[in-house]
């Protein structure tokens, strides 16, 4: 028998309209949260004054322990559940934005924001332990460990990274920069061992929360605000001057790395569930990372400058790693007989053609390589003869046709450059046979010949 705890029956919603929606929704604790953040943020707007830094320290501390509080009276008093989801994200939210609170003070004032953000981490860590040990809600070890150590990477990381910010084109800080959302990617895949174990290893949790919205709910929160982490750290401690001051040399490349790990992670807790549509959304997020890695690349010098060193060190731009990356995803999945990954990899292998180490967007492409399309032809065919798929012997057949295409196209836009009639004689060449077709049918021989092919007599309408 589980020991999980029964949900509560909820009281009736009185009235309609708004009222109905307060009652069922409680949007209440959010909307509190998002006028305190506001009112604290326009009221001491410069976190390098003590007297701002104090009152910053002292609204953000109070208030979160306002929430652990109420999520605390909701269980213990009431045995309510239901809001308590939302109350305990909201706890996470406002160490998140402790977090992020003290950017500035880190680079005026290194050792005062150091010691900020060192006192907001063991603030975080000994609230929520408070609060799990309040409401007796089990969190394991595996997933304990990674959520400790993102809230770690959220407050610490800043610190290591505030002594380059006086070097803005340095490595040691563009690295930096981009090297968070890897940092906690690294950290996400410690979540596999966790993922591994299923459903059964928060059973009996003392919540009557199900799987997997218990604990993952939290760990999709903490993934959203990383990629808004991402890009304040390059807004908040990449510091120009002159004319490109504004320039941001953030771009959504940067997330690739973060996004994988991810897709990991996903892809694992699908296979231990043997959910299907689970293992298809981790191969999609995967392939999402190729046009992501080739919007917004190198629209500002410092962007563009990045970039240079991103394909030197690396081997190639962000939209060919991605590509390899998803490639690597995909026959991974393959072989461990995820549905379409076959066909993920095949789409790799067509990418490939198209885009090489210097290709920045999926835009223009480049003359298609023979030799990747070559392999997507053959993993297509493989593929079908082995499952003895009929529609993929013809998608094999149907790539040969459009590499002629492709070349054709090429060759032909080509000659385009070099006869400025071009159009008009192809057109012309095409609509003869076309005209002629339209007389045979007006004559009713077409009508004959498809009579005869079908071996109708000839007094019978085709």
């Amino acid at each position: 028998m589980s020991s999980e705890l029964p949900p509560p029956a909820p009281a009736a919603a009185p009235g309609r309209g708004v009222v109905r929606f307060l009652w069922t929704s409680n949007p209440l604790y959010v909307v509190s949260a998002g006028l305190f953040l506001y009112g604290l943020q326009t009221s001491f707007t410069d976190p390098t004054r003590e007297s701002d830094a104090a009152a910053l320290t002292a609204g953000l501390g109070g208030y979160t322990l306002l929430l652990a509080a109420a999520a605390l009276f909701l269980v213990r008093y009431a045995g309510y559940w239901n809001d308590l989801r939302t109350v305990l994200l909201l706890v996470v939210l406002m160490f998140l934005a402790t977090s992020v609170t003290f950017d500035e003070l880190l680079i005026t004032s290194p050792d005062r924001g150091a010691m900020l953000n060192a006192a907001g981490l063991l603030f975080a860590v000994a609230v929520t332990e408070g609060v799990l040990r309040g409401i007796r809600l089990r969190l394991p070890a595996g997933f304990r460990a990674p959520y400790y150590l993102t809230l770690a990477l959220f407050f610490l990381y800043p610190v290591a990274l505030a002594p380059a910010t006086g070097a803005p084109e340095s490595d040691a800080l563009l690295w930096g920069l981009w090297g968070f959302a890897p940092a906690a990617g690294v950290v996400f895949l410690l979540l596999l061992p966790a993922a591994r174990r299923g459903a059964g290893y928060v059973r009996g949790n003392g919540s009557p929360w199900p799987w997997p919205f218990f604990p993952w709910s939290l760990f999709v929160f903490l993934g959203v605000a990383v990629c808004g982490r991402a890009f304040l750290l390059c807004w908040s401690f990449h510091l120009l001057d002159g004319a490109g001051a504004d320039d941001l040399v953030f771009g959504p490349y940067f997330l690739a790395p973060f996004g994988l790990a991810a897709a990991v992670v996903l892809l694992e807790l699908g296979l231990v569930a043997r959910s299907r549509p689970t293992q298809v959304v981790a191969l999609l997020t995967a392939l999402a990372l190729v046009p992501l890695s080739g919007v917004a690349v190198g629209d500002s010098a410092v962007a563009a400058d990045f970039l240079g060193r991103y394909a030197d060190r690396l081997g190639g731009t962000p939209l060919f790693v991605a590509l390899l990356a998803a490639g690597g995803f995909s026959l991974i999945a393959w072989a461990r007989k995820v549905p379409f990954a076959a066909d993920a990899f095949t789409l790799v292998l067509v990418g490939l053609a198209l885009v090489g180490p210097d290709t920045l967007r999926l835009t223009p492409p480049r003359v298609p390589h023979v030799g990747f399309l070559a392999a997507a032809w053959a993993v297509q065919l493989g593929v079908g003869l082995w499952r003895r798929e009929a529609w993929r012997w013809g998608l094999a057949g149907g790539m040969p046709a459009v590499w002629v295409g492709l070349e054709g196209w090429r060759v032909y836009a080509a000659a385009r450059a070099v006869m400025a009639g071009l159009d008009q004689l192809v057109a012309g060449l095409v609509l003869l046979p076309l005209a002629v077709l339209v007389s045979l049918g007006k004559a009713g021989v077409l009508g004959r010949w498809v009579r005869s092919w079908r071996g109708l007599p000839d007094d019978v309408p085709a």
